[in-house]
Protein backbone atom coordinates (compact mmCIF):
# COMPACT_ATOMS: atom_id res chain seq x y z
CA UNK A 1 0.00 0.00 0.00
CA UNK A 2 1.34 3.43 -0.96
CA UNK A 3 0.96 6.30 1.50
CA UNK A 4 -0.98 9.34 0.29
CA UNK A 5 1.06 12.25 -1.04
CA UNK A 6 -0.02 15.73 -0.07
CA UNK A 7 1.41 19.18 0.53
CA UNK A 8 1.46 20.14 4.19
CA UNK A 9 1.66 23.87 4.86
CA UNK A 10 3.71 24.70 7.95
CA UNK A 11 4.45 27.93 9.81
CA UNK A 12 7.27 26.56 11.98
CA UNK A 13 10.28 27.98 10.15
CA UNK A 14 12.79 26.70 12.74
CA UNK A 15 11.99 23.04 11.92
CA UNK A 16 14.52 20.95 9.98
CA UNK A 17 11.79 19.89 7.51
CA UNK A 18 10.45 23.41 6.79
CA UNK A 19 11.03 24.83 3.32
CA UNK A 20 9.18 27.83 1.86
CA UNK A 21 6.18 27.36 4.20
CA UNK A 22 5.84 23.61 3.54
CA UNK A 23 6.84 20.43 5.37
CA UNK A 24 9.35 18.32 3.43
CA UNK A 25 9.39 15.32 5.81
CA UNK A 26 8.88 11.87 4.25
CA UNK A 27 6.07 11.22 6.76
CA UNK A 28 4.15 13.37 9.20
CA UNK A 29 3.01 12.37 12.67
CA UNK A 30 0.47 14.40 14.63
CA UNK A 31 -0.62 13.39 18.12
CA UNK A 32 -2.75 14.75 20.92
CA UNK A 33 -1.50 16.90 23.78
CA UNK A 34 -2.59 16.88 27.39
CA UNK A 35 -5.33 14.39 28.27
CA UNK A 36 -5.02 12.46 25.00
CA UNK A 37 -8.26 13.71 23.45
CA UNK A 38 -8.07 16.65 21.05
CA UNK A 39 -11.06 18.99 21.05
CA UNK A 40 -9.46 21.73 18.91
CA UNK A 41 -6.28 22.17 16.86
CA UNK A 42 -4.65 23.53 20.05
CA UNK A 43 -4.94 20.00 21.45
CA UNK A 44 -2.69 18.58 18.73
CA UNK A 45 1.07 18.42 18.34
CA UNK A 46 3.33 17.71 15.34
CA UNK A 47 5.75 15.12 16.68
CA UNK A 48 7.67 15.09 13.38
CA UNK A 49 9.24 18.42 14.42
CA UNK A 50 13.04 18.39 14.46
CA UNK A 51 14.95 21.58 15.37
CA UNK A 52 17.21 23.09 12.70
Amino acid sequence: MTAPKMQVKCGVDNCHFWKNQYCTAEALEVNTQGDGRAQTSDGTCCTTFKPR
